[in-house]
């Protein structure tokens, strides 16, 4: 029996420690894949607690036809989707400051010359995030998973329940929208200088 196996038995006997084991394993990605699509800290967090809650309620219904994995995070996108949906996207000053906070650039943390590259890469990052903003649903979603979460075709297909054509269709969609607003940033950028 593969450890997965014996870690869906023991969550369907109601194991409480099997339970934590699974937020243990999944939580972090969970809630990465909730931020990213959301943008919004506090929302991911609540991303997280329903999609465990519903994993914990609804484990009886998982029938093994697709990967664990896959299941949970099929559950975790389209309850992020739909908090996209409602638009209940909150603004908070501090969420704001966290995304500065958690930027993590190999060259901020070599040396204070690389200032510069810093607010470069802060500035960037700030722009990629308002053309995730701007980009239609479902192209966001297929971005979020492939490139940002690296998830296969395959996986993306099966969390999304679209055939792995269509994934690529969409990505490629959504890296021509991304660049397309990237371009138009930097030629912003060209235009100032």
């Amino acid at each position: 029996m593969s450890k997965s196996a014996e870690l869906i038995g023991h969550l369907k006997a109601g194991d409480r420690e099997a339970f934590s084991e699974l937020v243990e394993l999944y939580g972090d990605r969970v809630y990465n894949l909730a931020r990213k699509i959301l943008h919004n800290s506090l929302d991911a967090e609540d991303v997280v607690q329903e999609t465990f809650s519903t994993v914990y309620q609804k484990i009886d219904t998982f029938h093994e036809q697709s990967d664990l994995f896959t299941w949970i995070f099929r559950i975790a996108t389209n309850f992020a989707l739909m908090k996209l949906r409602k638009g209940k996207k909150e603004s908070f000053v501090s969420d704001e400051l966290e995304k500065y906070d958690n930027l993590k650039s190999p060259l901020s943390a070599r040396s204070p010359l690389y200032t510069d590259q810093s607010l470069l890469d802060t500035e960037l990052s700030s722009e990629l995030d308002r053309a995730l903003d701007n980009i239609p649903e479902k192209y966001k979603t297929i971005f979020v998973l492939r490139d940002l979460e690296n998830l296969s075709t395959a996986e993306t297909a099966a969390v999304l329940e679209i055939s792995e054509a269509n994934v690529k269709v969409r990505l490629r969609r959504a890296r021509l929208f991304l660049r397309d607003q990237l371009c138009e940033y930097f030629d912003r950028c060209q235009e100032e200088e």
